[in-house]
């Protein structure tokens, strides 16, 4: 589990976000619900779905129409007036590439959202399962801590009666305040990683695993062709559709744009038709006209590059498909690897550590050890112990990798 910051501790004592009053026990799956509704990095994700989404409407982004006037000898001797309104716009094509290519891009904003739910569900998963194991670990911590303090009481004995030197006691105190720094490690590790589950909640209330198993269920079988539902993969397969339609969109800006506009205007004086006009008398026109691309090797330049990009976005959909494929076989391998030796420990390691302990304790009683070799033997067994907890943690990860690796949109 990775370190708060200090400062974020400070902060969130002095804001109140921290329950100091009680703990809350939650179970795994309604953790999860939780983060999904009120984690920040889920609800940001949601918001630039929706944005992209609104986007959509921009499309047509038509140029602001051209409203324009003369005044002054534009017909004849007389000061005559002209308005103009002129609307310039792209090949109707174009308009609908680009809401193409908004639409892409708005798809590739909800699989976002996907991807950072099942990070989430991992995030919380992890820090989960991983209190459980460091609330075992504090209970073998306390085992031994009461251990050697019966053995320093012990020690402190033998000492006043002669029946031992000042090494046993210097010993007996120097074992029991390791286990003690120990404890005192790991209970802050504990609240450490409290404190991550309930950001990761971005909740106000201090929450409190309500689930005692240290061992995850087993993974469900993942294919091969599952791997390729998995968010990641689906955001790379996205951008692949994205860069096609944006060179869509290149292609036909290329074709012509289009204008049309509408004047007004006075002519006095004698018209073409032998007749007299005052400024009062309107004449109406319009004209439509096409955009003829002559220099067009920038825009070719842009399809170019764009293909290009096709290129690029395949090429990282191929590499994201190896590395997800690489990393389930990883996964799964390891997986395989400690539930093997999970096995053992369950089959033959911990039951010896049970017999060491339960045969120490019978031979102390009967008088055929010393309480030093008895500290000693449960020690030892306490650590067999400890150790098949490190390897629940190895394999409960591998478990979350695996079921990570098996999300889907």
């Amino acid at each position: 589990l990775s370190k708060i910051p200090a400062a974020i501790l400070i902060l969130m004592a002095f804001s109140g976000v921290m329950n100091v009053n009680g703990q809350e026990r939650i179970g795994l799956q309604a953790a999860i619900d939780t983060a999904l509704k009120n984690n920040l990095s889920v609800k940001n994700e949601k918001l630039k779905a929706e944005y992209q989404q609104k986007l959509i409407s921009s499309s047509a982004n038509i140029p602001q129409a051209n409203l324009s006037t003369e005044f002054g000898q534009i017909n004849s001797i007389y000061n005559d007036n002209r308005l103009g309104l002129n609307q310039s716009f792209s090949f109707p094509t174009v308009y609908s590439n680009q809401k193409k290519v908004l639409n892409e891009e708005w798809k590739s904003s909800v699989l976002g959202v996907s991807l950072k739910e099942a990070e989430i569900k991992r995030t919380v998963t992890q820090i989960y399962h991983g209190i459980i194991i460091l609330k075992e670990k504090e209970k073998l911590l306390l085992q031994a801590d009461s251990i050697y303090s019966e053995f320093v009481k012990k020690a402190n004995l033998r000492l006043k009666t002669g029946e031992s030197n000042v090494l046993e006691k210097a010993t007996a105190q120097s074992q029991r305040a390791g286990i003690f720094l120990q404890l005192k490690s790991l209970q802050e590790e504990i609240l450490l990683a409290k404190l991550q589950l309930q950001l990761v909640l971005n909740s106000s209330n201090r929450f409190e695993p309500g689930e005692s198993s240290i061992k995850m269920d087993l993974p469900a079988e993942i294919s091969i062709p599952e791997l390729g539902e998995h968010p990641l993969l689906k955001i790379s397969g996205q951008q692949k559709l994205i860069t096609t339609a944006n060179t869509q969109l290149e292609q036909s800006k290329k074709l012509p744009d289009l204008s049309i506009g509408y004047s007004n205007s006075s002519i006095q004086g004698m018209g073409a038709d032998n007749l007299l006009y005052s400024s009062s008398r309107r004449f109406n026109s319009g004209h439509i006209g096409i955009g003829i691309p002559i220099f067009a090797g920038a825009q070719k330049a842009r399809v170019n590059a764009s293909k290009v990009r096709e290129m690029m976005a395949d090429n990282d959909y191929q590499n994201q498909l190896q590395t997800i494929n690489t990393q389930y076989q990883s996964a799964k391998s390891q997986y395989e690897s400690y539930l093997e030796a999970a096995n053992y420990f369950e089959q033959s390691s911990l039951p010896e550590a049970i017999t060491i302990s339960q045969t120490a304790d019978k031979q102390f009683i009967n008088g055929q050890i010393n309480y030093l070799d008895w500290v000693m033997l449960n020690n030892q067994a306490i650590m067999t112990k400890n150790n098949y907890l490190d390897l629940i943690k190895a394999l409960n990860e591998s478990i979350i990798n695996l079921n990570y690796l098996g999300s889907k949109q």
